[in-house]
């Protein structure tokens, strides 16, 4: 295997299990670094960075006490 694809393949892996660790241990920023970049490239004019765009979009958060009663997150007895 080429060096440059090696070095690469790492440095995809440990950015994708640091990408892990912070959204574990740090939900709330890793969800605005994740909408910023979101809204990033829904901004721009071509089609494949909207649709990058919006498969980046972070779901809604729901508090766990949402008393709702609507049973869409299967916590509600």
């Amino acid at each position: 295997m080429n060096p440059l694809w090696q070095q690469l393949l790492v440095y995809a892996l440990v950015l994708w299990c640091l990408w892990r660790l912070l959204r574990k241990y740090a939900p709330g920023p890793s969800w605005r670094v994740q909408a910023k970049l979101s809204y990033f490239f829904e901004c721009r004019r071509l089609p494949t960075l909207k649709r990058l765009g919006r498969a980046l979009r972070p779901a809604l958060a729901i508090p766990s006490g949402c008393a709702s009663h609507c049973n869409a997150c299967n916590r509600c007895a």
